[in-house]
């Protein structure tokens, strides 16, 4: 797809800084239809319209994972969701974090350009960049309470999966970034408001993102100690074949020695 003129590349927000690479395939701006078909399989969408697009998603995993499209989307669609957190979760931690400002990510206001039903690029809104701001309620209110709120209802609304088994796997791409950028000024002041116990901007939601991670302590040997498990596990095992489990599966946790011995050798 040729990009329009007016869409700059997100990462020269960031040139000079190592997350250039988190966000290459983020822009800002874009003119035409959003809806324009550039050949193959590509197709802009913009983001309140992804439902449309179930039966293309659902395809895609399939062709990745196996499984049945129907009978295992609670998992597939759970896996699908890494990769779209994957495209744009850094673009906002990037703005917050590193250029200290919020950025309007509210779906209304997005494109996301699908590559034979995976998420190949995002175009936020022209002017998404806002003014300095310190507090972090501010400069991560459009990526929490507009962007993954929206993202996370319409993905729960294709198949029957909990919400909060979307907002876990979110969760644990956040803590992975911040431990990334743990020497970063501001890195862990971020973190630890992103992941307190608070109700979700004022209201009386509680935060799904409280705790996505804990260090554990295992009962099995055969785990290191402390042990990073998730909150909720990311339902992948319910797809035939995939047997292994995730470093951070918290269902790790509940195995027997010999369950565990197993999952090593899958590695």
């Amino acid at each position: 797809m040729t990009m329009s003129s007016d869409a700059r590349p997100f990462a020269a927000l960031a040139a000079d800084t190592p997350f250039a690479a988190y966000v290459e395939r983020v822009w800002i701006g874009m003119r035409g239809n959003a809806h324009d078909i550039s050949g193959g399989m590509q197709v802009r969408v913009p983001l309140t319209e992804l439902a449309t697009q179930r039966a293309a998603i659902l395809d895609a995993m399939t062709l990745r994972y196996g499984g049945d499209a129907e009978r295992h989307a609670r998992a597939l669609l759970s896996q699908w969701s890494k990769y779209y957190f994957a495209l744009a979760v850094p673009a906002a931690l990037v703005s917050a974090l590193v250029l200290q400002r919020p950025l309007d990510m509210a779906p209304a206001r997005c494109v996301v350009l699908l590559n034979e039903g995976m998420p190949e690029a995002l175009y936020l809104p022209h002017d998404a960049l806002g003014e300095p701001a310190d507090d972090p309620a501010r400069r991560y209110a459009s990526l929490i309470d507009e962007h993954l709120h929206g993202v996370i209802d319409q993905l729960a609304s294709m198949t029957k999966i909990a919400p909060r088994v979307l907002w876990s796997n979110v969760g644990n791409l956040l803590d992975s970034l911040f431990e990334r950028c743990a020497a970063m000024p501001g890195a862990s002041r971020d973190a630890a408001w992103m992941f307190e116990s608070r109700v979700l901007f004022g209201g009386d939601e509680p935060n799904p993102l409280r705790t996505p991670v804990r260090n554990a302590t295992p009962r099995s040997k055969l785990l290191p100690a402390p042990f990073r498990a998730r909150r909720v596990c990311c339902v992948r095992y319910e797809i035939p074949g995939e047997d292994q489990l995730c470093a951070s599966c918290p269902l790790l946790l509940t195995m027997s020695d010999e369950k565990l011995a197993l999952q090593e050798c899958l590695r």
